[in-house]
């Protein structure tokens, strides 16, 4: 855990962004701040007794300078007296940093005296408003950096107020500040400068849920991607039909293998596949947005904001040299070399089945969690286009959207593969009069929320006792037959992995003259040696397999050490004459 406290973080982050005008108010809650700021030089700091004033004060140096500035105030009303001046700065687009300090030993219930409840604060006074935890471990340390970046980036970039809501600290020891920080830099134009960053480095596109590319995006990421010999690392929910596309789920499989990226250029929204192989470890990202909206993918660095369409940003940093790099060769053949092994009756089966007769051209809606996992462990046609609700992520409406689907496009069939209980949960829709032919649900019923037994912690802990509560097993134990039926639907079934695949086939590809569901009964017990099976895969590589990233002259320095990270373990990294060696792991602390 870091020496730090957060105040420290806050003033190292001010630094790394230039921000350096602070208009203070006196007070106890926000003294150790002061006190650290009046000695520091990189700081000009001016003294306004009244918060209102002073927010003005501040209004006036940031509209003359075109730059942030900070202002800050102890507990109490002190921060409401900054209401007027933040108003103004919103609707003038003035960069204010509103650092209002709190007791963290104060709350709503415990009648501390100067406690005020900042959760809440009016839109038109600030664009973001992030409430700063105390660290007390690597998990606070890392939400305290990503918030601060979020808020100061948006104030220096955006040119809009902020405000923070900082735990009071009264540490006078500590002198120094952090320097485990990272910073995001806006990017609007010239893409093509950054290029001289990129080079010799393993880099990797990596996408998350997005709307379907059009023909010129989707070229632009190929291009991009082949011009470095890089990956293009997505699921199925990227909708990413290009080149060099490495599925997501696969890459927990590969086994000591360097498939860690040195820099990610992340674009889309957010990916359903937890599980993401570790390639952001050790990762520095460059996120590419169109809205201007900060946002940090697990947390991780974000050294740079890519503002722009991506075509055109791809387009800009595609590499026009010769690469002598064989980094997405070096993942590919490893995901070429995973045997599938014979799954038993299970989500897993189902999936691959599935992938194997889905006619093309059709439209696959995933219900959450395991059915997206599943899914991307497989090829599916090329022109299937694939969605799921990643977005809140919840149980809710994976029917419903699948419907939504089919009557966009009755001449595509529409599957939707789901669990039971997201199933039932949204079943009501299979009545809705608008029902065509042209939807298929694929049902997987084993009697309880399944994904709760695959997570270890719950598992270990709890085991068949989760079943009462925690996975709702025991619901709706004759299937969905009856509903089915009631509501139009052909009703298929099966419960034997040989009766499933007997009739897969024909319910991916015959034509029917109504909706059909077909409802696999599966255990949990199959599900799990399934999952096992998986785990087995094996595709470590033998060393002259491992090839060099870089071709070094003689010239260069043939000798290396430096830090790296994998399965959360740290390790010492030897780059010796290209060829790159693990040492000792010892565990890695969390982020």
């Amino acid at each position: 855990m870091s020496k730090h406290n957060t105040l420290h973080y806050l003033i190292a982050l001010l630094k790394a962004y230039g921000i350096k005008n602070i208009v203070a108010s006196p007070g106890t809650q926000n003294s150790t701040f002061n006190f650290f700021v009046q000695e520091d030089s990189d700081f000009k700091c001016y003294s306004v007794v009244d918060e209102r004033s002073a927010a003005y004060v501040a209004l006036g140096i940031a509209e003359e300078l075109n730059e942030p500035v900070v202002i800050t105030c102890t507990g109490a009303t002190a921060s409401r007296n900054y209401m007027s001046a933040l108003t103004e700065a919103f609707y003038s687009e003035t960069p204010i940093v509103a650092c209002t300090f709190y007791n963290p030993h104060s709350n709503n219930y415990n009648m501390s005296p100067q406690y005020l409840d900042r959760s809440v604060s009016q839109n038109d006074i600030k664009e973001i408003s992030v409430h700063l935890p105390e660290i007390k471990d690597n998990t606070d340390k890392t939400t305290v950096i990503t918030y601060l970046n979020a808020a100061l980036s948006t104030a220096k970039y955006k040119h809009l107020p902020v405000h923070i809501n900082v735990p009071s600290a009264f540490d006078y020891s500590i002198k120094t500040l952090p320097e485990d920080i990272w910073s995001t830099e806006y990017i609007y134009e010239n893409f093509y400068e950054l290029k001289s960053e990129l080079k010799n480095k393993n880099i990797a596109v990596f996408i998350g849920q997005h709307k379907k590319f059009s023909k010129d995006d989707e070229q632009a990421i190929s291009e991009f991607a082949k011009s470095y010999n890089i990956p293009v690392i997505c699921d199925y929910t990227a909708n990413y039909k290009g080149d060099n596309r490495i599925p997501i789920a696969l890459l927990k499989y590969i086994k000591n293998t360097d498939i860690r990226p040195e820099i990610i250029i992340d674009t889309g929204c957010i990916s359903g596949v937890y599980n993401k192989g570790g390639i952001f470890n050790n990762a520095v990202c460059w996120r590419i947005t169109q809205n201007n909206k900060f946002s940090a993918r697990l947390n991780r660095p974000v050294k740079k904001l890519l503002i722009g369409l991506e075509k055109n940003i791809f387009k800009e940093l595609k590499n026009n040299e010769a690469v002598n790099s064989n980094f997405y060769k070096l993942i590919s053949d490893r995901i070429n070399q995973i045997q599938h092994p014979d799954f038993p009756l299970s989500c897993t089966l189902m999936a691959q089945q599935l992938a194997k007769h889905i006619p093309d051209k059709s439209i696959l809606h995933l219900a959450i969690l395991r059915n997206i996992e599943n899914m991307n462990l497989f090829k599916l046609p090329s022109d299937v286009r694939v969605r799921c609700n990643v977005g809140g992520f919840g149980i809710d409406g994976p029917v419903s959207t699948a419907l939504g689907q089919s009557l966009a496009d009755t001449h595509k069939k529409v599957f939707c593969m789901t669990g039971d209980l997201a199933f039932f949960y949204d079943m009501n829709i299979c009545g809705n009069r608008h029902v065509g032919n042209n939807l298929r649900i694929l049902l997987e019923n084993n009697g309880e929320g399944a994904t709760m037994r695959f997570n270890p912690t719950l598992e270990n802990a709890w085991g068949e006792r989760q079943k009462k509560l925690v996975t709702a097993a025991g619901h709706y134990k004759n299937g969905a037959k009856g509903w089915a039926e009631a509501c139009g639907f052909i009703y298929l079934s099966a419960q034997t992995k040989e009766e499933f695949l007997k009739q897969i086939e024909d319910f991916c590809k015959k034509d029917y003259n109504a909706p059909v569901i077909f409802e696999v009964f599966t255990t949990i017990e199959d599900d799990k040696k399934a999952m096992g099976l998986m785990r087995q895969v094996n595709t470590t590589p033998t060393q002259s397999q491992i090839e060099p990233k870089v071709k070094l002259s003689k010239l260069e320095k043939v000798f290396s050490v430096k830090n790296e990270y994998s399965s959360g373990k740290k390790y010492k990294a030897i780059n010796l004459m290209g060829v790159r060696i693990k040492l000792k792991a010892k565990q890695k602390d969390k982020p």
